[in-house]
C-alpha cells in the first residue's frame, strides 16, 4: 500500500481503538482490557476475537473499504462479545456462537449475526431489515396517497397528507394490540457533521409523529477521516424507511423553500438562512401538533411503543441531554417560515425499480 493508505489504515486502527473503549464502557461496564487490534484481507470473516495470549481482534479491511462505519461497529461489537464471555465470564465454549455468547448479545442488542463472508451477513441483515409483504401494502397505501398531496388544490393535498399520516398510526396501533414478535432495527441517516438546530427540529419531528426513536451518535467517515454527529433512527422497518424518507424530504424543501424566499424578498447571501428554516420546522411542527389532536378526538392515541423503547436503551444505556441553540438573526424570516411551515406537505417519493428503493425529492 501506498503511504497515504497506510496513514488511513493507521486513522481506522485509532477509531477501531476509540469505539471498543466506547462500547465497553457503555455494553460491558469497562470490565475488559483493549486487544491488539489489526485489519486483515480476509474474505470469509468480517472480524476475528482470538483470546488466549493472542488477544488480537481483527477487522476486515474489504467490509471497511466497502460499507459505512455503522457496519464495521456492528462486526467490532460481536467480536467484543466473544472477547466479554471468554475473558470476563470465563466460558470457553465449544461452539463459537454457543448459548453464553446468544445470551450476552441478547442482553446488549449486539447482532448475533455479523459473522462469515461479506455478502451473506449483507443477505442476512436484508432480509432481517426487509419490510414484510403486508406492511408494504400499508407503505404503498400511504405512498399512493402521498401522491394525492401533490394535488394543486391545496384542501386536497392537505387531507391527503393527514389520511396518511392517520393509516400509519391505525397501523402501529393495531401492531401494539396483535403482534407479539417485532423485528426492531436501527439504521444511521444523513451526513456525518454538525448537529445544528434544524436538524434537531426534524428529529424530534420523527419521534413525535412517525413512531420511531432517534439519538444523536457520533460517527466517523472512514474514507475522509472525518468524525461528526449523526442520526440514529430506530424502529420497525416499515417505520425507519418511512422517518428516513420524512428526514431527507425535510431537509431539501426546508433549502427549497429559502431559496425561493431569497428570490422574491431579494436578499443577498445566507445570513438570514438558519433563521428561515427554524421557523419553517417549527411551523410544521406545530402543524402536526394539531393532527394529533384531530386524532385524539377519534379516539386514536399513540402513547409510544414500550418494547421499542427497550430496544433502544439496551442499543444507548447511558443517554444524556444536550441542546442546540439558535438566535433568531430577522423576525420577518422566521415568521415567514412558520407561515410556510403550517402548510407545508410532505409529498411522495419516486420508487426505483423493482427493489422499493427510495429516491427522495429534491
Amino acid at each position: 500500500m501506498t503511504d497515504i493508505n497506510d496513514k488511513l489504515k493507521t486513522a481506522w486502527i485509532r477509531q477501531l481503538n476509540e469505539d471498543w473503549k466506547t462500547a465497553n464502557f457503555l455494553y460491558f461496564k469497562d470490565s475488559m482490557r483493549p486487544p491488539n487490534f489489526e485489519l486483515s484481507y480476509s474474505e470469509v470473516a468480517l472480524g476475528r476475537w482470538k483470546g488466549g495470549c493472542h488477544r488480537h481482534l481483527s477487522i476486515s479491511i474489504n467490509l471497511i473499504k466497502t460499507y459505512a462505519w455503522e457496519y464495521v461497529q456492528e462486526v467490532l461489537y460481536h467480536e467484543m462479545a466473544h472477547q466479554y464471555v471468554e475473558e470476563v465470564l470465563g466460558i470457553c465454549e465449544v461452539l463459537p456462537h454457543g448459548e453464553a455468547f446468544k445470551r450476552v448479545c441478547q442482553e446488549k442488542g449486539i447482532d448475533p449475526t455479523a459473522t462469515g463472508d461479506i455478502q451473506t451477513w449483507m443477505e442476512k441483515r436484508k432480509n432481517r431489515f426487509a419490510v414484510s409483504s403486508e406492511n408494504h401494502q400499508i407503505l404503498d397505501k400511504v405512498h399512493k396517497l402521498l401522491a394525492l398531496a401533490q394535488s394543486p388544490n391545496e384542501h386536497e393535498a392537505q387531507t391527503a397528507m393527514a389520511k396518511a399520516h392517520e393509516l400509519l398510526l391505525r397501523h402501529n396501533l393495531s401492531l401494539l394490540d396483535t403482534q407479539t414478535k417485532w423485528n426492531y432495527i436501527h439504521k444511521q441517516v444523513g451526513e456525518i457533521g454538525r448537529r445544528d438546530p434544524a436538524k434537531s427540529i426534524i428529529s424530534a419531528i420523527l419521534c413525535k409523529y412517525f413512531f420511531v426513536e432517534a439519538i444523536w451518535s457520533f460517527g466517523y467517515d472512514q474514507q475522509r477521516n472525518r468524525r461528526g454527529r449523526v442520526l440514529e433512527i430506530y424502529g420497525t422497518p416499515e417505520n425507519v424507511e418511512m422517518a428516513e424518507y420524512v428526514y431527507h424530504y425535510l431537509q431539501n424543501v426546508s433549502e427549497l423553500l429559502w431559496t425561493e424566499y431569497k428570490e422574491k424578498n431579494k436578499i443577498m447571501g445566507n445570513r438570514h438562512r438558519r433563521t428561515f428554516i427554524y421557523g419553517l420546522l417549527e411551523g410544521f411542527y406545530h402543524k402536526l401538533e394539531g393532527r394529533v389532536l384531530e386524532n385524539v378526538s377519534q379516539k386514536l392515541v399513540w402513547k409510544g411503543d414500550p418494547r421499542l423503547r427497550e430496544f433502544y436503551r439496551q442499543r444507548n444505556p447511558r443517554r444524556t441531554r444536550t441542546f442546540s441553540r439558535y438566535f433568531r438573526t430577522c423576525q420577518d424570516a422566521y415568521n415567514s417560515g412558520v407561515f410556510q411551515g403550517k402548510k407545508l406537505i410532505i409529498c411522495k417519493g419516486v420508487r426505483e425499480g423493482g427493489n422499493g428503493e427510495v429516491r427522495y425529492l429534491n
